[in-house]
């Protein structure tokens, strides 16, 4: 009798807690909003008479007395303690109205249901997992398919679920981890699920759900589940939110659920998130990447519909979404039925893919038409290149309205440097596969040199396509910052958007190495500026070799720091970002405000060799996508160290070998950005500003030329310029 007067103490317990408001959010039901439902208490009273009775007469059999309730089974267990019921129903009713409100082609998910690994996980009849991956860029569908889904499956069988977004603010009490996710699962399974609804169980259910343990819990799901025929779970790992590092058990958890399960029942998980992750996958655990939807296929109908309903202006509010943006950019995309002249590509095919082959002749200019003129680029980037409509794409057009000094003093004069800036873009490729990039894309393309895939296994020509977007928004920032420097495009992820280290490695080794017209690839392309729009938590061998290989070279290296701001990886700057040898750039707006997807201002990795520039509302001509984050920041801080550069090639500088040499040190180049920066906030974190540098009102290129010349001798000696510039200088 001793389990039963342990039930018969929380029965009492839930009956004579004091009456509150309850817990103030949507969706979540703790025991004081629970009880205030009359009908609640007056169920309570029965069962605790049945418990008294039992115990009373010492009735032998009382484990097997039917509940004079069935939602008892789960409600009592549920409210123990601190228990709290997130209301999985009321968030898909939520979502689902969501999906009705923007039913239009920016938010289609036929691509994710057509995917092969969708439709083996939807009719078959054997357990398995399925993780459908997405980005930043994709969370908006991903949420949408999550509703699909379930409304699919729960015509058929029971589906156990937890879907983002739950209410804003949870209090501590309320943040999920592992273990919380499996306690609401076992609550909705015993909603939902065919389970004898006895005393004895609701015993036993009240000592398990004290359990702090996940093996626990996923032992009581698999009771719990024991002999079902079907059982679906969907759960979107954002729910997590601070506590998302948890999830990293739940592939082999799960998987272990499964065997313990032993057939009996056909378990289907599928898990989405918005976060990159490694996975083990075998013959139960699947993986499938969604990307960001292709802008061809959206209909402008489809974008006024969005925007007037208001639906495109909302934004999550919590921390960990801060970073998500729906689609802003509204400017009508060219007639996709006008005929287009299409002529082939003369761009050399690049064998780089298992070693360092790349031959050395030039690319010949894309579709036979001329490099474009310093006037072309800046009629172009003034025909809407920049235009927007959120405040962060107001404000990234403000800095580039602003680089335009800088511009016109380096440009719009005979100051013409005859050696141009060579940068490397180590990313997902560029985007020139089909008519509308090629006539959108046109401009930056003819500036590329190479286009080189370095993935082991794929063509070069895999370089030149860009599913994602990412690399082709990368480039496009440098390009649009220095008007003059060439790209050479390296293609280091493959499909997935999973950085390849090894990909990675041959990269940096044949951008950064010597020309070399003996050896029989031509040797290195010798490059100037590397840009890795890329990171991950550890420092690796190879990588950290070819960074110092690249270094030893002159060569200048910038990484993007981090998109999850304080609930990143244990080193909240990823790697190579991290490394001493590597310039880090978060992302900020345009005016100069750290992104709230920023890592710590305080944070001591790369302190000293830490910019911000903007990398919130930045667009790319082929796409209506707002991209944001670290990712696009980091290129275009990449452009201003090449406007540096050029500058330096430029007169008067150009006369003065040894400004060229000190130039490709790391400290002077870190001298130089920081004289083109402001400082923003208490830390006194740098945000590029490089008018401040090059391009102040009034200003005489001899004076723009003595202020690089100070910083150089500050570090390298009074000789610096010597001869360039008068002695009392």
């Amino acid at each position: 009798m001793e389990p039963l007067r342990y039930l018969e103490t929380e029965v009492i317990r839930q009956l004579q807690c004091h009456d509150g408001a309850g817990l103030q959010q949507l969706y979540i039901i703790d025991l004081d909003k629970q009880r205030q439902d009359t009908d609640y208490r007056e169920k309570l009273k029965e069962l605790l008479t049945q418990i008294q009775v039992c115990i009373k007469f010492n009735v032998p059999s009382w484990d097997d007395s039917e509940l004079p309730h069935a939602p008892l089974l789960w409600q009592v267990p549920a409210f123990d303690g601190d228990g709290f019921v997130i209301d999985q129903q009321a968030i898909k009713h939520r979502n689902r109205v969501l999906r009705i409100m923007i039913k239009s082609s920016l938010h289609n998910t036929d691509d994710i249901w057509n995917h092969k690994d969708v439709e083996t996980w939807m009719s078959t009849s054997k357990s398995t997992i399925l993780f459908v991956v997405g980005n930043s860029q994709s969370l908006k569908r991903l949420e949408r398919f999550s509703v699909e889904v379930i409304l699919r499956l729960e015509k058929n069988e029971p589906v156990l679920h937890l879907l983002d977004p739950l209410p804003d603010s949870l209090p501590g009490p309320f943040k999920l981890s592992t273990v919380s996710v499996l306690r609401q699962l076992a609550i909705q399974c015993l909603q939902t699920l065919s389970t004898p609804k006895t005393l004895g169980l609701l015993v036993k259910l009240k000592l398990d759900f004290r359990s702090a343990s996940e093996s626990d819990w996923y032992r009581l799901l698999a009771e719990l589940m024991n002999n079902q025929p079907r059982v679906s779970i969907v759960l979107d790992l954002e729910i997590m939110s601070s506590n998302f590092r948890e999830a990293h058990t739940w592939e082999a958890r799960f998987s272990q659920l499964i065997q313990w399960l032993q057939d009996k029942t056909c378990l289907r998980v599928m898990i989405l998130t918005g976060r990159p992750n490694n996975i083990d996958l075998d013959s139960v655990v699947h993986k499938m990447i969604v990307g960001p939807l292709r802008m061809s296929h959206v209909s402008w109908p489809d974008m006024v519909k969005y925007f007037e309903s208001g639906v495109g202006q909302q934004r999550y509010s919590r921390l960990h979404n801060a970073r998500y943006r729906d689609f802003l950019n509204v400017q009508r995309q060219p007639n996709s039925s006008a005929p287009i002249k299409q002529s082939g590509s003369s761009i050399e095919s690049i064998d780089s893919s298992s070693t360092q082959e790349v031959r050395s002749e030039e690319c010949s200019n894309t579709d036979a038409t001329p490099m474009p003129t310093l006037d072309d680029a800046f009629k172009y980037l003034s025909m809407g290149a920049l235009q927007a409509s959120s405040s962060d794409s107001r404000s990234t057009e403000q800095w580039f309205q602003m680089l335009g000094a800088t511009h016109e003093f380096m440009y719009k004069q005979e100051f013409k440097s005859t050696t141009p800036v060579k940068i490397a873009v180590l990313d997902t490729g560029f985007a020139y596969d089909n008519p509308q990039d090629k006539r959108s894309l046109r401009p930056y393309y003819q500036r590329i040199k190479r286009l080189a895939n370095f993935i082991e296994g794929d063509p070069d020509s895999e370089a030149k396509t860009d599913p994602s977007g990412h690399g082709t928004a990368v480039a496009v920032q440098i390009l649009k910052v220095s008007l003059t420097a060439v790209l050479y495009v390296c293609r280091v992820a493959g499909p997935d958007g999973v950085p390849d280290k090894s990909a990675i490695e041959k990269a940096i080794r044949k951008a950064s190495g010597k020309p070399d017209k003996d050896s029989p690839d031509g040797g290195g392309w010798g490059v100037d500026i590397i840009n890795m729009s890329f990171g991950w938590p550890y420092h690796h061998g190879g990588v950290r070799n070819a960074i110092e290989f690249a270094r030893q070279n002159g060569v200048h290296l910038f990484a993007s720091t981090s998109n999850d701001g304080l609930l990143g990886p244990p080193n909240d700057i990823l790697y190579p970002a991290r490394s001493d040898s590597v310039i880090a750039v978060d992302a900020a707006d345009g005016l100069g405000e750290h992104a709230r997807s920023a890592p710590s201002s305080s944070s001591q990795h790369s302190r000293g060799s830490r910019f911000s520039a903007p990398g919130l509302g930045i667009t790319s001509p082929n796409t209506d996508h707002i991209w944001e984050g670290s990712s696009f920041a980091c290129p275009i801080a990449v452009g201003v160290a090449a406007l540096i550069l050029e500058f330096a090639r430029q007169s008067p500088l150009n006369k003065s070998p040894e400004v060229q040499t000190y130039l490709q040190e790391m400290p002077a180049m870190l001298a130089m950005l920081r004289r083109a920066s402001s400082d923003k906030g208490p830390d006194g974190l740098k945000f590029l500003t490089p008018w401040k540098l090059i391009g102040k009102a009034g200003e005489d290129r001899l004076v723009t030329a003595w202020f690089i010349v100070d910083e150089l001798r500050k570090e390298y000696g009074l000789e610096v310029g010597a001869g360039l510039l008068p002695n009392n200088t």
